[in-house]
């Protein structure tokens, strides 16, 4: 941190000097100095000129995979340029993802991201700061750099909730730092409570609660196309309800070390997904495709003000200003025994190869959790034109930088309380390794994969009692294998 701070305190000395010259070394290797030499002029008058020490010119390259095309306005690559200005010494080098032809021969997709950069990576051009969808990949390919060094020595990355900073450590190496978190809940139309002269659901209710308030309101059962869906979303209840059940369980069972498929939990809230797919009064879900046509007169029930409450995650939170009725966000209901809020969150690492670690994680940081790099989004995106309002909370759990945030969605009430919580689930996929495979991709037999499993079972078309140890045992197996070989790869004992 002291490194980090003598280039902040250079930064306020070059502005006080008037004179600057090239200094010959980097911002973190070197101390400002400030010299005056005293000259005097064929009239007989003295002057004093100031000589700052700069640092040398540093380039920084960067890749992601939200910046849009070239030519576009982006937020992205406004906070990029603006980085420059911020810290004039270093350069910003975009690494623009390729184009692929997709697999029908007809046109142009993004190339796969673990593609793109493994193709340079065998060219040793690895970005020096890039997002991940997969710390397991990274590590295993030796792409990403231990930050524990300097992340643990700044004041602001000690700031963020410890589950999210430390979801990418491994036995004390650092290998990933987190860019932004999202999460996943119920939108509240509180315009329609209030219409329907209803109690409008809060962060603190209970899930028994919640679905209580929506039954009081919903009208799913009227055939004119006048109805009130009550609740659109049930069908991750498998990932994030056992969590709710017992504090010790995370997203989709996963405890910090196995997953529990076979738990009471997760057959409770199997029990409990299966019956309120029987209840065509309150779960949208529950309706044919008819009946549902039959009861709204449309399939876009938010859009068309008709609909309670609407399950989704908060990187959709710009569409929800102007719709014509007011939204807040509560997150997922608990229970007595836990409430905790399911994220998704964002990786960015930096380079094993990078010449620059320090200049690299102020990129990293500045893009991501840095205050005065989330202020300066929240002026890029209320002052730009064309750019969607911002949809990212700040990691630090910050009055000031909330306080920004919420000017933009004065109506998120209760969503702040959510930001606020303390008690997160955090999905695995990017951060835990063998997760992929142990929810979608592994074998169960020789026609079925684990992620056949979970459908047929959640389906009522395999009956769960029949496979949950098999099931377990093999997603288990599967995240067992993946932990060791990263573990064993970064050369760290597991914890």
């Amino acid at each position: 941190m002291k490194k980090i701070l003598s280039v902040l305190v250079f930064m306020l000395l070059v502005i006080g000097f008037v004179g600057c010259q090239t200094a010959t070394t980097s911002p973190t290797t070197s101390s400002t100095t400030a010299n005056d030499s005293t000259t005097t002029n064929s009239s007989g008058t003295t002057s004093t000129t100031n000589t700052t020490e700069m640092p040398d010119p540093v380039t920084i390259s960067y890749a992601a995979w939200n910046l849009g095309a070239v030519d576009s306005v982006n937020l992205e690559r406004s906070m990029l340029e603006a980085f420059e200005v911020q810290y004039p010494w270093i350069t910003v080098e975009i690494i623009e993802r390729p184009k692929v032809t997709d697999p029908s021969g007809t046109s142009e997709i993004d190339q796969n991201w673990n593609e793109f950069l493994g193709a340079r990576a065998a060219r040793g051009t690895l970005p020096d700061v890039y997002f991940t969808d997969s710390v397991e990949t990274t590590i295993m390919n030796i792409w990403s750099r231990d930050m524990s060094d300097i992340a643990y020595e700044d004041q602001e990355f000690l700031n963020i909730s410890e589950d999210l900073r430390e979801a990418a450590n491994f036995g004390g190496k650092l290998m990933a730092l987190p860019y932004a978190v999202y999460y996943f809940g119920y939108f509240i139309n509180t315009s329609i409570f209030e219409e329907q002269n209803g109690d409008v659901p809060v962060f603190e209710d209970t899930f028994p609660d919640f679905l209580d308030k929506v039954s009081d309101i919903a009208n799913q059962t009227v055939t004119n196309g006048t109805g009130i869906a009550g609740v659109v979303g049930i069908d991750r209840m498998l990932e994030w309800y056992p969590a709710q059940l017992n504090p010790d369980l995370g997203w989709y069972t996963y405890d910090g070390s196995v997953l529990n498929l076979d738990s009471q939990e997760f057959e409770d809230t199997l029990d409990l997904y299966t019956t309120l797919m029987q209840d065509k009064s309150l779960i949208y879900d529950a309706l044919t495709p008819e009946e549902q046509m039959a009861a709204f007169g449309t399939p876009n029930t938010w859009e068309s003000n008709q609909l309670a409450a609407f399950f989704n995650y908060t990187p959709i939170i710009g569409s929800m200003v102007d719709l014509g009725f007011d939204v807040d966000f509560i997150g997922t209901p608990g229970t007595a025994a836990a409430h905790q809020i399911p994220v998704i969150l964002d990786l960015i690492c930096v380079s094993s190869t990078t010449q620059h670690p320090e200049e690299a994680y102020l990129l990293a940081k500045w893009m991501s959790f840095g205050a005065d790099g989330y202020l300066k989004r929240i002026e890029l995106s209320t002052s730009i034109e064309g750019i969607q309002p911002l949809n990212m909370t700040p990691l630090q759990p910050n009055e000031d930088l909330l306080d920004a945030f919420f000017e933009i969605y004065p109506t998120f009430v209760e969503f702040r309380k959510v930001v606020a919580h303390s008690s997160f689930v955090i999905e695995p996929n990017k951060y835990v390794p063998g997760y992929i495979k142990a929810r979608w991709t592994a074998d169960f037999d020789a026609e079925r994969t684990v992620g056949d499993i979970f459908d047929l079972v959640r389906s009522g078309q395999l009956n769960y009692a029949d496979v949950k140890d098999s099931w377990n045992d093999i997603a288990n197996d599967e995240l067992t294998r993946a932990i060791t070989a990263v573990y064993q790869r970064l050369g760290v004992e597991p914890e």
